[in-house]
């Protein structure tokens, strides 16, 4: 329920027990003009006269919880407003030690089977997917807020960071290695030819340009065309040559040019050091920021996208993978097993760590409502059950004294 139905019960309560009060105090009243009239009439006078102070007993033991009964400040009433600041204190260390304790929680977890009921979870295939739009909605949430510079900046300290701590030359040796060992060369040399001649059909206005900057003036303007023209004639005649003809010299002359590179590349020094001094010259230049901040923008252009897309690559790649994890969970017990370790271990750190900052927590949460606020939660929060001690009292009250007169005539 929430407060305004607590409200409402408790106020009903509070009529019920305060009518049997005033019920009481009639019948007492009635019965004690009349007790003359017939025998019985001292029996129910007696209820009466016992229930009545039951009742108004009890009634001033709840309201001295919650206020000084009648406005009267007897000592020891209105104890919840005096005693707040301990009432919170005391929510907070039992909250803490009672419903915190690590190795309760631990054990609860582990009878729980976490693993099992997390695989079940994750098979069926409406909750993977309410999963994966989760994580999509999080992360385009995640990304919508992210700082675009400082994200960049983090991206090119972490490459640069990563490219300095790699030697390049040996790398790029290996590299080279790899085409040897496994007799690429002939594939490589071919696919360098088709992309420079490429290049050289694709620029022919910068590169006539710059023929003609180095030729003397007097020389006819005719003449850097032609020399294009043989420029491109050569490289595709040497590609095409190459194409037709597997065993063409230039097939062996690159091969022992990459042999010689793969030497030197690792084992000679000044070429190392030439290297590492051109990588570090790559690293400052303010290309490789732009590049970095490209692939961010890139990345979060492409995330934003698919992140929003429903039905999305994105989504059924988060959801295949969730479902995956589920069959994994299932059907293998050493994995199973370490999810049930890690989410005991897990539930014991953040206890152990945070515990003691959630019992504060609600100190001091209490601690920052009004006294009128925090006797007003209690009061609708237990007050309905309290009243039902009102009502117990004046029965049971009604009864002992009922006993009483009873035993007393008896003995007189």
């Amino acid at each position: 329920m929430d407060e305004a139905q607590r409200a409402v019960a408790l106020r009903k309560m509070q009529r019920i027990a305060t009518g049997l009060l005033i019920a009481m105090s009639i019948l007492f009243v009635i019965t004690s003009f009349y007790r003359e009239m017939a025998p019985w009439i001292g029996f129910v006078r007696a209820f009466a006269e016992a229930a009545m102070i039951g009742a108004i007993a009890d009634w001033f033991a709840v309201t001295a919880l919650f206020r000084h009964p009648l406005g009267i400040p007897i000592p020891h009433t209105a104890i919840v407003p005096r005693r707040k600041d301990r009432i919170a204190e005391s929510f907070g260390r039992f909250i803490e030690r009672n419903f915190l304790d690590p190795d309760k929680i631990a054990l609860r977890l582990r009878r729980q089977n976490v693993a099992s009921r997390l695989a079940r979870w994750l098979r069926q295939p409406e909750r993977s997917n309410q999963l994966a739009d989760l994580a999509a909605e999080s992360l385009t949430g995640l990304l919508r807020v992210a700082n675009d510079d400082e994200v960049g900046a983090a991206i090119q300290r972490t490459l640069s960071d990563r490219v300095a701590g790699v030697p390049v030359t040996p790398l790029i040796a290996q590299l080279l290695g790899v085409v040897v060992v496994e007799q690429r060369q002939r594939d490589v040399l071919l696919q360098l030819a088709r992309v420079l001649t490429q290049w050289v059909e694709a620029n022919q206005e910068a590169i006539r340009k710059r023929i003609a900057g180095e030729l003397p003036a007097w020389m006819p303007r005719i003449v850097d065309q032609k020399i294009y023209e043989r420029l491109l004639d050569g490289a595709r005649r040497t590609l095409a040559e190459l194409s037709e003809d597997p065993d063409h010299p230039l097939y062996e002359q690159f091969t022992q040019t990459l042999d010689r590179w793969i030497v030197n590349l690792q084992y000679d020094t000044e070429v190392r050091a030439q290297g590492e001094a051109l990588k570090q010259e790559l690293l400052q230049h303010p290309m490789f920021r732009e590049v970095a901040g490209k692939l961010w923008q890139d990345l979060k252009t492409s995330l934003l996208t698919q992140s929003t897309m429903a039905g999305s690559p994105l989504r059924e790649s988060i959801a295949r993978g969730l479902a995956n994890l589920g069959d994994l969970l299932e059907n293998d017990p050493e994995w199973s097993a370490r999810i049930d370790g890690w989410t005991e271990d897990l539930s014991r750190y953040i206890i152990k760590r945070y515990g003691r900052t959630a019992g504060e927590f609600v100190t001091q949460t209490v601690n920052a409502w009004g006294t009128d606020e925090v006797t007003r939660k209690i009061e609708l929060q237990f007050g309905r059950d309290l009243q039902f001690i009102r009502i117990n009292g004046t029965i049971v009250g009604g009864l002992v004294g009922l006993l009483i007169y009873t035993v007393s005539l008896w003995l007189l």
